[in-house]
């Protein structure tokens, strides 16, 4: 199940020229409140209400404040602060890179977290590893998607003018899930709106003390597809009866134009709510149509 089949499928219909007839209109409209609008609305239009990308962090927020700047500012610090004994669970999940403003026309909101692992564990390093490459990777993505499209902007005639005022919101932030008995779930999200508004969701299930990966199989047993699939399927047919406007790829009223939820697999995305119960994470386009944004069901 590939988020990127259902996105490929919709992106396949014809469109007018790309990215240069975009530019071109652009420019050509005279109204530029219009146009400023215009953009505005591509972060806040959805069918469905999206997560607040400013959501709180509700967990130790005296102690995280406190060794951001440190975290951000010295390795050495960065280090001691590895040291500091665990108490509770507080210390196990730290803001590594906080940064608010605006570089290359691109508006940045960043916050990145550090797993800190028991002494002597090996994957909270890996995760972390894996994090920081994934924000880094966003934010360089981000902006050379801009820049080629102000190069294109001003290639079509555009004027400096113009373009004020025009800068890519770009949101990454994390969010605890779960964290209790030594079991940590760790979500990631990353989020831009410029011509569309995108946002993907990252899930990080560790067991701190086993120094493993959890598993759908690892909370639900060896018969979670199952148990998955029975509980998803009846959430889908529930949600398309209690909502006329509700789509999902292969139910209801859907003519098969792309392939929609058949299974899930050992690599299908999940995290552990509040009550430590599963929850089934599907990205947009995967078993829904986009306006449906990200779509999640919890198996309890």
């Amino acid at each position: 199940m590939n988020p990127e089949n259902g996105k490929q499928t919709y992106e396949s219909i014809p469109i007018p020229e790309k990215l240069n007839e975009m530019v071109a209109q652009t420019i050509a409209s005279q109204n530029k409140e219009e146009i400023r609008m215009s953009y505005e609305n591509t972060k806040t239009t959805s069918k469905t209400s999206r997560p607040l990308w400013k959501g709180c962090m509700a967990a130790a927020a005296a102690f995280l404040v406190a060794g951001t700047v440190g975290l951000n500012a010295s390795p050495a610090f960065a280090e001691e602060m590895s040291k500091v004994p665990v108490i509770g669970t507080l210390a196990q999940v730290l803001t590594f890179r906080s940064f608010t403003g605006i570089v290359d026309d691109v508006e940045l909101d960043v916050t990145v977290p550090m797993v800190k692992g028991m002494d002597g564990k090996e994957l909270p390093a890996k995760v972390n590893a894996q994090i920081q490459q994934l924000t880094t990777n966003y934010e360089a993505e981000a902006k050379a998607e801009l820049a080629e499209y102000k190069e294109s902007f001003f290639a079509n005639g555009g004027t400096e003018e113009e373009w004020a005022d025009r800068t890519m919101s770009l949101f990454i932030d994390y969010d605890v899930k779960y964290l209790e008995d030594d079991i940590l779930s760790l979500q990631v999200t990353t989020a831009k709106s410029w011509v569309s508004a995108e946002e993907e969701h990252y899930f990080y299930n560790i067991d701190l003390k086993k120094d493993t990966e959890l598993t759908l199989a690892d909370v639900l047993g060896e018969n979670y597809v199952e148990i998955c699939n029975k509980s998803i399927t009846d959430q889908i047919n529930a949600r398309l009866a209690a909502d006329e406007n509700a789509a999902f790829f292969g139910f209801g009223d859907d003519d098969g134009f792309a392939e929609g939820f058949t299974t899930v697999d050992d690599s299908t995305p999940f995290y552990l709510n509040a009550e430590g119960n599963v929850v089934i994470s599907f990205p947009e386009y995967s078993i829904a149509p986009g306006s449906m944004g990200i779509q999640e069901f919890v198996i309890s």
